[in-house]
């Protein structure tokens, strides 16, 4: 049942609890949340049960019908062996939400994990609080168990909403594919509401490309934004409905983020840029970066946004009084599809580490949202979300390091910026005690 924490800074709203018992999985523990929105509505999915080597048992979803202030929450169902009903993988990972205006559907993306094959499913629902069981997108062999072994990963799902784009109703999902003898993007496209998908179009890459992030304009244009292995994050657009994409363009020559000294810290971090795009049309870029820091001694929040011609040099998102020390991570991007250009509302969900350099067993970490109110050139101080810093300790482990998630999620729900949470508690009886949570804020 939702709960309000006691003494927290803000108002947070506990989505959900970790239910399960799943042999070899860390429990009580929920991470890695992502969301999307419709009106008042708004839908997350998470990882529940999270294991050291990759993937979770299940997979949750928590449903607000006004604007982030009460949720319901369950598992998808026929996802995995953890799932009621189960399915046949014995993992899942990397849920993403969109929502598909033409058809009224709630889609959910996951790479599910079985022993010898790794597959992209998509999971529908009319209202958000009822799933229809996944279908499949695509599917590998796996050369093994562990995480490294899929194929395919860090799929992402965005649909086209545009009241004037010809490709409205339009859904695409997007995912790493590792299958010889190169790596490429795969995107497939679905017109129906989910329920049946298109053979991949693949985008080649020179190298790896985690956390790829597909948006679309209301215009119908579909942009892809990723980062590739030499630290550049790059985008490549679809003028045609996703059949097919022009070069890709540029957006940082080189991101700069301390993920050698974060790692030796011991928490899991990514440099994952975070997108989102106005009701104009403008593409904004999140990512952490140590660039504005002395001798690149922490990591800001730093956001590019598109433009006529190319991208906005990158600003920082300021955190003052939280001390020069301080890590800014993992964040989660929205913009507020009500609102254009110099006027566009922006929000975005991170977490800051105290301090930099510090060692696992003494670092602390917080939660925090900014929101700017005039397309991102200056922000309000952010709030933290939490009431009590967690400890790593307090995190599930994985072979990358503790894990809230390689991100935060944020949407907009009537105005409000609802930024969607990993928070962990100390464990309890030898039990973790992790879940997801929600905050909603007014942006002014």
């Amino acid at each position: 049942m939702p709960t309000v924490a006691a003494g927290a800074a803000v108002r947070s709203v506990q989505l959900s609890s970790d239910p399960l018992a799943t042999p070899g999985a860390q429990h009580a523990t929920e991470v890695e949340p992502e969301t999307a929105s419709s009106g008042a509505t708004v839908v997350s999915a998470f990882q529940v049960g999270r294991f050291f080597d990759g993937g979770s048992a299940a997979i949750g979803f928590a449903t607000s019908g006004d604007a982030g202030r009460t949720w319901r929450s369950g598992l998808l169902p026929g996802l995995t062996t953890s799932s009621s009903p189960p399915g046949s993988p014995t993992r899942a990972t990397d849920p993403a939400v969109a929502f598909d205006a033409a058809h009224h559907r709630w889609l959910v993306a996951t790479l599910t994990l079985s022993t010898d094959s790794s597959a992209v499913v998509v999971s529908g629902s009319a209202d958000g609080r009822a799933f229809d069981p996944p279908t499949n997108v695509v599917s590998h062999p796996r050369g093994g168990t562990a995480d490294e072994d899929t194929q395919l990963d860090k799929d992402w799902i965005a649909c086209d909403d545009g009241a004037r784009s010809r490709f409205r109703g339009t859904c695409y999902v997007a995912y790493t594919d590792f299958t010889p003898p190169g790596v490429a993007i795969g995107v497939q496209r679905s017109t129906d509401g989910g329920r049946t998908w298109s053979s991949p179009v693949s985008v080649p890459v020179p190298t790896d490309v985690p956390g790829v992030q597909p948006v679309v304009r209301p215009n119908g244009q579909f942009v892809l934004v990723f980062l590739d292995g030499s630290g550049r994050i790059e985008a490549v657009r679809s003028d045609d409905g996703g059949a097919t994409f022009g070069s890709r363009r540029e957006l940082v020559a080189r991101t700069r983020m301390r993920a050698g000294q974060l790692a030796q810290n011991g928490l899991r971090v990514f440099p994952l840029p975070s997108t989102a795009v106005d009701g104009g049309g403008t593409v904004y870029v999140a990512w952490p970066d140590c660039r504005f820091r002395r001798s690149c001694a922490a990591d800001d929040i730093v956001l590019t946004r598109s433009r006529a011609a190319g991208w906005a040099t990158p600003t920082r998102i300021a955190v003052p009084r939280v001390g020069a020390a301080t890590d800014h991570v993992l964040p989660g991007l929205a913009a507020d599809e009500r609102t254009r250009g110099a006027h566009a509302h922006l929000a975005v969900t991170f977490y800051s580490i105290r301090t930099a350099g510090c060692h696992a067993s003494s670092c602390l970490l917080d939660v925090r949202m900014a929101t700017s109110a005039n397309g991102g050139r200056t922000w309000r101080t952010p709030t933290r979300l939490n009431a009590q810093p967690m400890r790593f300790g307090w995190l599930p482990r994985t072979n990358t390091g503790y894990m809230v998630g390689d991100y935060a999620a944020t949407s907009f729900a009537t105005g409000r910026a609802v930024g969607v949470y990993a928070l962990a508690q100390p464990p309890r009886g030898g039990r973790l005690d992790q879940s997801i949570r929600a905050t909603a804020q007014r942006v002014r």
